[in-house]
């Protein structure tokens, strides 16, 4: 068995060598924290989840179908390890189960963005703002209304108003990713994702949760911003609270129909509008189909 400090090295390690920063890591943050509390009663599960975990991110990136075939069933190796719950020795305030699914996300927005020669930035738990206010104090200011998010892709810009400069970035995609969804988060992720494209009305607003916890066939979310919720499990909740804990793999057809939207959204920000002469000649002014 490693040491807690040969465990936190292979960690930074394969970090350095992806070039990934953490901000863009919530699985791997997690991991470096419970290593850091070298904990003994832990020690032995955490050797062994981590042998795992870098099997997970030495995965190389050729195309999309291949990467996310292999990533997948590598993140549902992993997630058994520590499934059902009394296999798991941290708590679900922990995060150390639920942030799984975001990085792995994380990482395979990482490799197209790296694939297209794309200057987007993918990162975890990211505040985007959803309003801005501009008034006159102190000569002039702005203050930001902002929304954190569990996976975003972004074009950080800067917003300057007479000498100052604020960071303000764009989204291109925001995503919601939750381990149980409940019509109660629905309800305020419905607000956000409503505030949030009035002013960036291009940017695709997923809702991505391993089980659903609410009556699907009573509610219709079609009408709201969001452009579509996946449920990777393809279950219930209920269905896997009770012993034997029957939970389903995380579907990799609906990680990859993930993955080539945003392929398309990445690729869509790069073609020219066209000429309005040419627009004409079609009959569609805007022309984004």
């Amino acid at each position: 068995m490693k040491t807690y400090d040969e465990l936190i090295d292979e960690l930074n390690i394969i970090n350095e060598t992806t070039k990934m920063d953490l901000s863009a890591l919530p699985h791997c943050s997690n991991l470096l924290y419970q290593l850091q509390k070298r904990d003994d009663k832990n020690h032995k599960f955490l050797d062994s989840v981590i042998k795992k975990y870098i099997d997970i991110r030495k995965i190389t990136f050729s195309n999309i179908d291949d990467y996310v075939n292999k990533i997948v069933a590598c993140v549902n190796d992993y997630m058994d390890m520590f499934w059902p719950q009394k296999n798991n020795p941290y708590v679900h305030q922990s995060d150390f189960a639920s942030s799984v699914v975001p990085e792995m996300l994380c990482l395979i927005f990482y490799e197209i963005i790296k694939a297209n020669k794309s200057d987007m930035e993918v990162s975890a738990q990211k505040n985007l703002t959803i309003e801005c206010i501009f008034d006159f104090t102190d000569g002039g200011s702005v203050r930001f209304k902002s929304k954190r998010v569990d996976v975003a892709v972004v074009k950080n810009c800067l917003l300057k108003l007479d000498d100052k400069e604020y960071e303000l970035p764009i989204p291109l995609l925001a995503i919601e990713c939750k381990t149980n969804l409940d019509k109660n988060m629905l309800s305020g992720i419905e607000f956000s994702v409503g505030e949030l494209k009035k002013t960036f009305p291009e940017c695709n607003y997923l809702v991505v949760t391993e089980l659903s916890d609410f009556a699907v066939k009573k509610l219709n979310y079609a009408s709201s911003g969001i452009n579509e919720m996946y449920v990777l499990r393809q279950q219930k909740r209920a269905e896997v609270r009770r012993a034997p804990y029957p939970r389903n793999s995380i579907n990799t057809d609906l990680v990859k129909e993930i993955s080539y939207l945003f392929e398309k959204s990445l690729n869509d920000i790069s073609i020219e509008s066209g000429q309005l002469n040419k627009k004409m000649q079609e009959g569609k002014l805007i022309g984004r189909n």
